[in-house]
């Protein structure tokens, strides 16, 4: 049994022992989790303010922290620093939220797409490429002001074919400033079995899927090239075809394959890419 004193000495080192780990600096926050949606609307004040989004046909609020840090990428480019103003309404957002459930970053991202109006049906565009896009946010709200057959300038969702931000034009769009131009060329090879008297093409969006859009020229080895200039920073989806979609690329198996993209230097004034197609539609492997 402790004595009196044997008492007095352990409890001093328990309250002692207490003082020091109160005492003792709080770790920072770390991130807990994230929350994806399609943003909605902001409120932002000394304190930080909250972001609303959709998620699931959901509205949620979460809770700004002040020094929260806003960021935004187009066509898989670099992240830029931006402002909650500059998202747009339905435009897909990824919330970084810390221990306590602040949000202290927010990313939002979207690919580019240019094309043609076709056809609308049930709130979506079905373009030249054949593929249709459900419209949200602010692309919903101007389906009514477009026209058969407008150019279009499309920011979609990279997870989805979902567009919530549409530029029209009765002109073709083009990426980038005309100031601030690459000159791209392209070298692919093709299958050994491509008739002799056919020609390579490229279709793209730049030129609204046309499936003989841009005419290649014939190099040694099996090999096509074009050279063409596209907007510094921008982005680009083709594909190979000989004249026609029924003529198009596709894998080893005889499948489609998704649009190709290539990513334009933001520096410099030529690039060059080279592709192969290991496969046409029409001809076996």
């Amino acid at each position: 049994m402790l004595s009196h004193h044997g008492v007095v000495a352990a409890f001093a080192f328990v309250l002692a022992s207490c003082v020091l780990m109160s005492s003792s600096p709080a770790k920072p926050d770390v991130a807990a989790n994230t929350a994806a949606g399609l943003f909605i609307s902001f409120d932002v004040d000394q304190k930080g303010g909250s972001i609303t989004i959709q998620q699931n046909e959901k509205l949620t609020v979460y809770t700004l922290l002040p020094s929260t840090t806003i960021r935004e990428r187009a066509d898989e480019g670099e992240w830029q620093a931006t402002s909650l103003p500059n998202i747009a309404q339905g435009e897909p957002v990824s919330l970084q939220l810390n221990a306590a459930g602040l949000v202290r970053e927010v990313d939002a991202e979207y690919e580019t797409v240019t094309t043609r109006l076709i056809v609308q049906k049930n709130g979506s565009l079905i373009t030249t490429s054949g593929k249709a896009y459900r419209l949200v946010g602010r692309a919903a709200q101007l389906q009514s002001t477009l026209n058969l057959g407008t150019y279009l300038k499309l920011r979609v969702d990279p997870h989805n074919d979902t567009a919530f931000d549409v530029a029209a034009s009765s002109r073709p769009f083009t990426g980038g400033s005309s100031a601030e131009q690459i000159m791209v060329t392209i070298v692919v090879t093709v299958p050994l079995n491509t008739p002799s008297t056919d020609i390579v093409y490229i279709a793209s969006d730049a030129a609204n899927w046309v499936p003989n859009g841009l005419r290649m020229a014939p190099l040694s080895g099996n090999r096509w090239t074009a050279t063409f200039a596209l907007g510094k920073g921008s982005s680009f989806k083709y594909k190979y075809t000989r004249g026609s979609w029924g003529t198009a690329e596709t894998n080893r198996s005889g499948i489609e394959i998704p649009n190709r993209s290539l990513s334009v230097a933001k520096t410099g004034a030529t690039q060059q890419f080279e592709d192969v197609v290991v496969r046409w539609s029409d001809l076996p492997s």
